[in-house]
């Protein structure tokens, strides 16, 4: 963890974002909504705001969108745990959670996203609960919770695997300079 950010500055980031879902919750139940989505991201270690991560955020967003959600923001931000959208949704969250695990899994980048589905109610909506495949560790192919518990993975490799994700969410395009910071 990094001298300037403490254990209780990650928890109280943690708390106002639950105060936000639930803002977000209520909002949903006045609306008669379907659903809450929870857009953020995923990343081991104590460095959560990366370069790439708004706007993948963003890109999942504007991809649920273009498969026909109608989506309305609640609140947005950036924190010591990155970038976060909440949002309300229209459609029932057991047509959403799937189209989440989709993006999670398929869109480039997608691993480090944490797509969240919420009832009006506040309960999450989970893969076991729809019969999905289980989350894979960004390292290999098992199951992601399996190797987080079995501490399976170094620290060092798991950001390498995270920042080999974000390279795809954002490949270098013809004419433009790569980065080479750092480059030695």
């Amino acid at each position: 963890m990094s001298c300037a950010n403490s254990r209780s500055d990650y928890l109280a980031a943690r708390d106002a974002r639950h105060a936000q879902i639930l803002a977000a919750c209520r909002l949903a139940q006045e609306t008669r909504a379907g659903a809450v989505v929870v857009a953020s991201t995923n990343l081991p270690g104590p460095e959560k705001n990366r370069p790439g991560l708004e706007i993948l955020v963003e890109r999942s967003l504007a991809t649920l969108s273009a498969r026909g959600l109608h989506l309305m923001l609640a609140s947005a931000g950036t924190d010591l745990l990155g970038p976060y959208r909440f949002l309300v949704a229209a459609e029932p969250a057991a047509t959403i959670k799937p189209l989440t695990v989709t993006l999670e899994r398929d869109l480039p980048g997608g691993r480090v996203l944490d797509l969240d589905v919420l009832t009006p109610d506040g309960d999450p909506v989970d893969r076991e609960s729809l019969g999905l495949e289980p989350r894979c560790c960004y390292v290999c192919d098992r199951p992601a919770r399996e190797c987080i518990l079995l501490a399976r993975h170094p620290l060092q490799e798991l950001l390498a695997a995270v920042d080999a994700h974000l390279a795809l969410a954002d490949p270098p395009q013809a004419g433009r300079e790569p980065d080479c910071r750092g480059a030695s």
